[in-house]
């Protein structure tokens, strides 16, 4: 695994949790825009180029990240595999994981609170702490 799709992945995992965790229960539409992969208009025009093979690479850890989410049950979405993902939610057990408040990160504030604080931080290091603490929570959720 390349260590750049490792850091879009926990990058894309901060986003997608805290605009979900920020609007639960509404389900949300979330658009490739959000992580810079957007198609442009003249996509097919330039399909060979260095930036459009980029692109979708990107566009393959985007997908990629939301399969990941909803394969091991943290969130739910449909999508047109062009522009969104729609009808996006967490799920209960994501809910569980993100209403926790971990003792060992202080005991007072949320998960989802601390993946909200990590992603306007911005520091790659900060949100791979915070995704690596959600989704470490989430299999102890399970296995307990």
């Amino acid at each position: 695994m390349h260590v750049q799709n490792l850091e879009l992945f926990n990058q894309q995992t901060a986003e997608i949790f805290a605009v979900l965790w920020d609007n639960f229960p509404v389900p949300q539409v979330i658009t490739y825009e959000k992580f810079n992969a957007a198609l442009p208009d003249d996509y097919f025009d330039q399909l060979n180029s260095p930036e459009m093979k980029a692109l979708n690479q990107l566009r393959s850890v985007v997908e990629g990240t939301f399969t990941f989410l909803n394969e091991n049950g943290y969130i739910q979405y449909e999508t047109d595999h062009q522009t969104h993902f729609r009808n996006a939610r967490l799920t209960e057990k994501a809910l569980a994981v993100l209403n926790k408040k971990p003792e060992a990160l202080g005991g007072n504030e949320t998960m989802g609170d601390k993946i909200i604080s990590a992603v306007k931080d911005g520091t790659p290091g900060v949100i791979a702490g915070a995704v690596t603490n959600l989704l470490s929570l989430g299999v102890n959720l399970v296995t307990s």
